[in-house]
Formats: structure tokens, C-alpha cells, sequence
């Protein structure tokens, strides 16, 4: 009698189910949480330090600081505004041009990694085998950086909150306080946006990582540059922090046109949907 039917049919292993939830989401917060960790706790930090050294702040007269043009071009504000206050302070110790150049660009370099990381080492392969579409690991990826900076945007609040709870005179106008974060956000969703594109199209992890913070940098310099000098003002308009001024917010108490932080978002959501279309096409042997 012949068995042979029987046993191909028993060794014949079950489809491999759809995969549930979101396993490229949750390995990528996995992958860049010593990047977001530092990030939040330094943000931490220098919140509490700036709250904890305040009385002996208000020792500076910012105005005369500020009243220096290259200094206010570093720092990304002017003299105007509420220079005597917590928040002034707080403002541009934490939340001047410093903050996107340094948290933005741990942000930058982790959307920028994100992709090219998978690519570079062949573990893209095993993922996409699961079964996991293009479409899904790549969007996966930037809800996962869109993550990693509500994260540290919260710390921010978090820090702001606790500041205002544990000093005296550390008081805070939360609506200033909460526009200046929608300006944070656009420009984070900005850095996601343009990171997921680099990460697209690049092989090389760290290369890639790389480029989107030299692309924070420069945008960093061209503000500087723009701002110090009218020859160059035309510089400005090619930096995210001309769109999203978030010291100068709770300085003078003023959002600013409506436009700006919706250029940088719109900008952000162009450069990841771009991403997404090369990474569809592309081929991804490292």
C-alpha cells in the first residue's frame, strides 16, 4: 500500500500567518532607544537645571546679550520680548536654535539609520519575508520616528510642568508655552519626514544618519548666517527654524503667521511620501 501521499500531506509545514500588530514599529523604538532615552533626559536635565540655577539667572541682563547681533544669530532670537521672566530664560537656555540642532539631530540621525540600518546588515530581507509589504515596513518605520519625538516633545511638557511645581517664581504661560511645541512639532515632523526620504534611497546606516544631521546643521547655519547679515538674508528661507521660531514664541508672547509651521509640515509630508514612492521601487540588495 503506498503511503507516500500521506506523508507529503504531514510534511507539509502550515502557511505562516499574517503577522499582527506592529512588529517593524515596535523594533525600530527597540533599535533607537539609547538615541531617544538621551535625548529625553538630557531635555530633562537642562530644564531642571535651568529652574533650579534661575535666581542666579536673573542676575544676566539678557537684553544686553541679546542686543549683540551674532549672539541673537546663534541663538535664533532677538531682543524683543519678556526678558526678566522664567520663561524667558528657560527659552533660550533650552528651547532656542540648540534644541533642534541637538534633539533634532538625534531625531535626524535616527530616521536617517532607520531603513539604510535593515538594508546595510540583510536583516530587511527576513522582515519583508514574514509576510510585510514595502508600504507597511516604511510606514512603520516613520510612525516609529513620529513616536520617538512625541516621546521627547512629552519630556519637554513633562520638564516645563515639573519646573513650574518644584522652584519658586518658575512660572510659565502654558498657552505660549504650548504654541512654542507646536512649532517643535512641525519641525520634528519636518526632520521624520526628510530622514525617511535619505534612509529611502541610501544603503549605509550610519552614512545615512549622517547626511540628515549635516542637513540640520546646515540648516542651522544658514539661519545664523541669514539672520547676521542682510546680504544673506535669503539664507533664512532655507532653514527649518525660520518657519518654526520656538524661543521667540514664549519671548514675545506671539505665534506668528499660521503658515509657517504648516510650510514645514507639508514639507515634512512631501519629503516622507517621496521616501515611500523610491522605496517601493528601489532595489534594496545592500
Amino acid at each position: 500500500m503506498n503511503t507516500q501521499p500521506a506523508t507529503l500531506i504531514a510534511a507539509t509545514p502550515d502557511a505562516k500567518p499574517r503577522v499582527c500588530g506592529f512588529p517593524v514599529l515596535l523594533a525600530t523604538l527597540h533599535e533607537s532607544r539609547a538615541l531617544t532615552g538621551a535625548a529625553c533626559m538630557y531635555t530633562l536635565i537642562i530644564g531642571l537645571l535651568v529652574g533650579l540655577i534661575f535666581p542666579a539667572l536673573k542676575t544676566l541682563n539678557l537684553a544686553t546679550y541679546l542686543s549683540n547681533g551674532t549672539v541673537g544669530s546663534l541663538l535664533g532670537v532677538s531682543s524683543q520680548g519678556h526678558l526678566s521672566t522664567f520663561a524667558s530664560y528657560l527659552a533660550i537656555e533650552l528651547y532656542s536654535s540648540f534644541f533642534v540642532l541637538l534633539f533634532g539631530g538625534v531625531l535626524g540621525y535616527a530616521a536617517g539609520a532607520s531603513i539604510a540600518r535593515n538594508i546595510e546588515d540583510g536583516t530587511i530581507d527576513l522582515t519583508l519575508a514574514r509576510p510585510v509589504s514595502r508600504t507597511r515596513f516604511y510606514l512603520e518605520k516613520w510612525g516609529a520616528i513620529l513616536i520617538s519625538s512625541l516621546m521627547i516633545i512629552a519630556t519637554s511638557l513633562l520638564t516645563g510642568w515639573l519646573d513650574t511645581l518644584l522652584f519658586a517664581n518658575a512660572t510659565l504661560d502654558w498657552h505660549w508655552f504650548l504654541l512654542a511645541h507646536l512649532d517643535i512639532a512641525s519641525t520634528f515632523f519636518f526632520i521624520a519626514g526628510v530622514g525617511l526620504l535619505v534612509s529611502a534611497v541610501m544603503s549605509a546606516g550610519r552614512a545615512a544618519g549622517g547626511l540628515v544631521t549635516l542637513i540640520i546643521v546646515f540648516g542651522y547655519l544658514a539661519q545664523t548666517f541669514g539672520t547676521a547679515s542682510d546680504r544673506l538674508s535669503l539664507l533664512q528661507y532655507l532653514s527649518p527654524y525660520y518657519y518654526a521660531p520656538t524661543a521667540q514664541v514664549m519671548l514675545t508672547e506671539q505665534f506668528g503667521a499660521i503658515w509657517k509651521p504648516l510650510i514645514l509640515t507639508g514639507a515634512g509630508l512631501i519629503a516622507g511620501l517621496g521616501g515611500l514612492w523610491r522605496f517601493q521601487r528601489r532595489d534594496i540588495t545592500p
